[in-house]
């Protein structure tokens, strides 16, 4: 299954691709890679949590937080089965790391899918938006901008399908 990597951060898990449940998105099963470019800004641990935390530990946490700001990009590589594309493929670990999330579908087709969302976990609370086109069967490019209470996050991805095969695929 295509997802957002682990490797991210923290604020990554908030963010939640939807399952695409109206129309499947029209591309082929097998082994897809995907290249995911994220930008984080504004990270900030809340302030009463800042408060209680000694100095030591409060600089450190500070420092921490300034380091996952900035762009990271992160290639792997997913099985796509037809059950997949049915239920979501192009989705992350949100809901199956802890994240609730509920989604409404802006619009839908076979080739390009819009999607709102909000998650809520034990960290905080996101909203976002979603779009992913498939120009072709072979192709999917896909934007999600995230806003939460602990920073906000611009992913752009493009994942190519590689083959029918799903050797190769990245364990998770």
């Amino acid at each position: 299954m295509l997802h957002l990597p682990r490797a991210i951060g923290p604020a990554a898990v908030m963010i939640a691709l939807p399952v695409l449940a109206a129309d499947a998105l029209q591309v082929k099963t097998g082994l897809w890679e995907t290249t995911s470019t994220t930008t984080l800004s504004g990270m900030a641990i809340p302030a009463d949590r800042l408060a209680k935390m000694p100095p030591a530990q409060r600089a450190q946490m500070e420092q921490m937080m300034k380091q996952m700001s900035g762009t990271k990009s992160v290639k792997d590589r997913s099985c796509v089965t037809q059950k997949d594309l049915q239920e979501g493929a192009f989705r992350n670990r949100a809901d199956q790391d802890g994240g609730h999330c509920t989604y409404k579908q802006v619009s839908g087709t076979a080739r390009h899918q819009e999607w709102a969302f909000q998650c809520s976990n034990d960290e905080g609370n996101a909203t976002g938006k979603m779009t992913l086109d498939a120009p072709d069967s072979t192709h999917v490019r896909g934007v999600v901008e995230m806003r939460s209470d602990r920073g906000n996050a611009n992913i752009s991805l493009a994942a190519q399908w590689i083959s029918a095969s799903c050797a190769g695929a990245d364990k998770d």
